[in-house]
């Protein structure tokens, strides 16, 4: 069995900017913020089988509709 040595997972934020400069910028350091890099290893009677690595990457899209009441 193959395993892959690192994983790249994005995670969808949904966001709606009030100001589009400063919503961009803060964006960029929340996105600074939340890269996170992860390491795993899968153990069988306490060996390790194998171990990866996966980078967990938030991607924003613009949402925030109208609100239906």
């Amino acid at each position: 069995m193959k395993v892959k040595k690192i994983d790249i997972l994005p995670v969808t934020l949904e966001v709606e900017y009030k100001n589009p400069i400063l919503g961009r910028l803060f964006a960029s350091f929340a996105w600074l913020m939340l890269v996170r890099f992860k390491k795993f290893n899968l153990t069988m009677n306490n060996r390790t089988v194998c171990s990866f690595y996966r980078l967990i990457v938030p991607r924003f899209v613009k949402g925030g509709g109208v609100v239906e009441e």
